[in-house]
């Protein structure tokens, strides 16, 4: 089986969906949190391989991360990719290994 297909076996199985990685106001209950704790974005994040509508569907489920977090008005604040994990991709007699990559959007909600 070549690269692309585990790639694409990968991504598919590692799931269609974005992650909520910091909901926006989280409070921390720690005495060494900053006072703008309250008033901090959140951060959602996506895998960005796979095929172009994979990875749209994956885009759209970050939106409606940040929007229901919300409750519907936010911005984008920042966004950019990281290489996390990976995978081990079996290559005749060897193995190669393949980087994945995710996308990170860092937001805030504003007022309508």
């Amino acid at each position: 089986m070549n690269i692309l297909k585990w790639i694409l076996i990968t991504a598919f199985l590692t799931g269609c969906t974005a992650s909520q990685v910091i909901a926006p106001g989280s409070t921390q209950s720690s005495p060494y949190a900053p006072v703008n704790e309250a008033s901090r974005g959140g951060i959602v994040k996506y895998l960005n391989e796979g095929a172009g509508f994979v990875k749209r569907s994956r885009r759209e489920s970050a939106y409606k991360k940040m929007y229901e977090s919300c409750r519907e008005a936010y911005e984008i604040v920042k966004e950019g990719t990281n290489l996390e994990g990976g995978v081990v991709v079996p290559v005749g007699n060897s193995a190669v290994w393949a980087d994945s990559q995710y996308v990170y959007i860092e937001y805030r909600c504003v007022s309508k």
